[in-house]
């Protein structure tokens, strides 16, 4: 055997596609060029069938998995759409995949101490008057909901949210929505009590003045501090969970 056959062997066999899947890659790529944006109807099957030169099983069978990962939206009646591909709509597939593994919450809570802390410092430049106002209103909501953690998560998701656009970097405001949704998942299953409600509340309003005396650096250290406090309660909740 000559070396340049075994050279070859070592190569991984090329897998072929299945019709279906080369058609979600096509409409896949036309989100990604934006010739589809969210809100867009695609054609009814039959014309994709015709346009792709595949037949309507094969489409049908792409639009349910673009489906399954949250890129397309379909209606009773109504046909297929883009959806608004925004973080928890693309999530869905990986949410699933963490109710199967087990996460790092470390290394989740150090990518999210690492874009918040920078969200933060941007957002104390730019962040407009009344953001600021919408922020302060949460808080004062924020302080009814201590003792019921569904509604201050909401709250505390609108909080984060301000902030994020805030900073005006919409790459970092779809991470950090992203990496909100995931911590999300696991805080869900747990409990969280009035104390810890507590020490986020504290963290935000923390923040909060920090965005309001536009000082970059304490905001961002701010944030920070409230990223290792979320983890450590999480962490707590999970040990708690697992006795």
């Amino acid at each position: 055997m000559s070396e340049k056959t075994s050279i070859f062997q070592m190569e991984p066999p090329i897998e072929r596609q299945s019709v279906a899947e080369m058609v979600a890659t096509r409409i896949l790529e036309m989100v990604s060029s934006q010739a589809l944006k969210a809100g867009d109807q695609l054609p009814p099957e039959r014309e994709l069938a015709e346009m792709f030169s595949v037949s309507r099983p094969s489409v049908r069978e792409a639009i349910r998995g673009l489906s399954i990962l949250g890129v397309v939206k379909s209606r009773q009646g109504g046909g297929a759409f883009i959806s608004k591909l925004d973080g928890d709509a693309l999530l869905g597939p990986i949410r699933f995949f963490l109710s199967l593994e087990k996460m790092n919450i470390r290394e989740l809570y150090d990518a999210r101490a690492l874009i918040e802390s920078d969200v933060a410092r941007r957002a104390a430049e730019n962040i407009d008057i009344g953001q600021l106002e919408l922020l302060e209103s949460i808080l004062e909501q924020q302080k009814n909901t201590l003792n019921d953690a569904k509604a201050f998560r909401l709250l505390d998701y609108k909080f984060h949210e301000i902030i994020w656009v805030g900073s005006k970097n919409v790459y970092l405001k779809r991470i950090g929505e992203s990496l909100n949704s995931l911590g999300l998942e696991i805080r869900k299953r747990a409990s969280e009590n009035s104390k810890v409600l507590e020490q986020s509340l504290k963290d935000h309003q923390n923040l909060l003045d920090a965005l309001k005396a536009r000082d970059a650096e304490k905001a961002a250290r701010a944030a920070e501090k409230h990223m290792h406090n979320v983890y450590q309660s999480t962490l707590a909740q999970e040990a708690e969970g697992n006795e």
